[in-house]
C-alpha cells in the first residue's frame, strides 16, 4: 500500500466485525508498531492485547462509566448540541455523527475482536505514541481498522488491577486500541484546509500555500 494512501485513510474506525484478527498477522503489526521513533532508543513502551469474552464485557462497562462521565462533564457542551441542536445545521449534524459513533463504541466495544492496551512510563507518550500509530498504520495495509483512545485513563487504577498490573513498576497504561475488521468503508475523513492549522513563523500569521482538496484522493 501506499504510504499516503495509508496515512490519508488510516481514520479512527469504531465500528468493528467481531471476526478475529488472524493469529499470523499479529507479528506483523507489533514488529511494526516497536519501530516507531522513541526517547534516547530506551523502548520504554509494552502491550497487552485481551481477547478474552469475559475481560472485554468488564472493560467495556468501565469505557461505558468513563464516556458518561466525560459526557457530563468535559463533553457538555457537545451533548447540548447533540440534544437541542438544529440537525440540517452541518456543525451540528457533524457532532451528531461523532456522538453516535463514540456511543456505539462505549456500547459495544467488547464485540471488538481484540483490545490492545499500550503501556510507558509517566509522561512518556511520546515514546508510544509514534508506535501506536505505526502499529494503526500497519493495520490499514492488512484491512484492519483501529481507533486510539485514552478515555480508560479516568479509570485508570481499575483498568490496570483489572489486568493484573504491578502498583509499584514504571508503567502505567497509556491507551487502548480496538483492533478487527471494520464495517464500514475506508475513506479520506473531512478535516479544515491544512493552512488553517499552521502559522508561518510566530502565532497567528498566515502560510503562503493552501490546500483546497486533499492531496490525495480515495476511489
Amino acid at each position: 500500500m501506499d504510504v499516503y494512501e495509508a496515512i490519508y485513510t488510516t481514520r479512527a474506525m469504531r465500528r468493528l466485525s467481531p471476526e478475529p484478527v488472524p493469529e499470523e498477522l499479529l507479528p506483523k503489526l507489533f514488529d511494526a508498531a516497536i519501530r516507531g521513533p522513541n526517547s534516547g532508543n530506551t523502548q520504554l513502551f509494552r502491550f497487552i492485547t485481551v481477547t478474552d469474552a469475559a475481560m472485554k464485557k468488564q472493560i467495556q462497562e468501565i469505557y461505558r462509566e468513563c464516556l458518561t462521565e466525560l459526557n457530563a462533564t468535559k463533553y457538555a457542551g457537545a451533548q447540548e448540541k447533540v440534544n437541542e441542536g438544529d440537525p440540517d445545521d452541518p456543525d451540528v449534524a457533524q457532532t451528531i455523527k461523532i456522538d453516535k459513533s463514540a456511543q456505539w463504541l462505549a456500547n459495544n466495544l467488547d464485540t471488538a475482536p481484540m483490545l490492545i492496551f499500550v503501556f510507558g512510563k509517566e509522561g512518556g507518550e511520546t515514546t508510544t505514541f509514534p508506535c501506536l500509530w505505526n502499529l494503526c498504520l500497519a493495520a490499514r495495509s492488512e484491512g484492519l481498522g483501529t481507533s486510539i483512545t485514552t478515555l480508560l485513563k479516568l479509570q485508570k487504577q481499575r483498568v490496570e488491577d483489572l489486568m493484573k498490573m504491578p502498583r509499584d513498576s514504571i508503567w502505567n497504561m497509556h491507551a487502548m486500541i480496538p483492533i478487527g475488521f471494520p464495517t464500514g468503508k475506508w475513506g479520506v475523513p473531512n478535516r479544515q484546509p491544512a493552512e488553517e492549522a499552521v502559522f508561518s513563523e510566530s502565532w497567528g500569521e498566515p502560510v503562503g500555500w493552501s490546500v483546497p482538496e486533499p492531496l490525495w484522493g480515495y476511489e
